[in-house]
């Protein structure tokens, strides 16, 4: 059974709904990182959280003995690498991703919404940063966990990623 388990991929990739649905499963805690890497004391993304602070909260949650973590980044999370049973790699197809954020761009902007808040310009930044990933990032992120690739899953979807897991946890 997997205790600790690193999820990587593109935004709208399936990773916070991989997150959930493992950690309702398993009982386990998941953690967005990027709740980690934005500063949590502010309501919209683009100011990041001081490197110390961000250092700390990481090392807080590498102490516990099973978590989930999900997010995009590969530069500051080598630990997570190291330490992770298992690193799933999700490589969505990028016009799935599209779809799902501006469908969760809609969803957020209600008044209901607690999170953090994306206007219309952070979108389609993220739509361009979104749709190079591939060439631009997933390189690194391959680079990034190649001295861990027999613990490195790679799926096209979330669903077989959920599925994968079950079948080995």
């Amino acid at each position: 059974m997997y205790h600790k388990i690193y999820i990587i991929g593109p935004p709208g990739s399936g990773k916070s709904h991989i997150a959930r649905f493992l950690s309702l499963s398993l009982n386990v805690q998941a953690h967005e990182l990027d709740n980690l890497y934005w500063d949590p004391e502010v309501n919209r993304y683009g100011i990041p959280t001081d490197v110390t602070r961000r250092t700390k909260m990481l090392d807080d949650i590498l102490s516990e003995q099973a978590w989930i973590m999900e997010g995009i980044y590969h530069d500051w999370t080598a630990p997570c690498f190291a330490q992770a049973d298992v690193v799933i790699v999700l490589k969505t197809n990028v016009w799935v991703r599209h779809g799902r954020l501006i469908k969760r761009y809609f969803q957020h902007r209600r008044k209901s919404y607690k999170g953090k808040r994306e206007t219309f310009m952070d979108l389609l930044r993220l739509l361009v940063w979104n749709h190079l990933y591939e060439r631009n990032q997933l390189p690194l992120v391959m680079a990034a966990i190649s001295g861990c690739s027999s613990k490195v899953k790679v799926f096209n979807n979330s669903g077989a990623a959920v599925t994968a897991m079950f079948r080995t946890t």
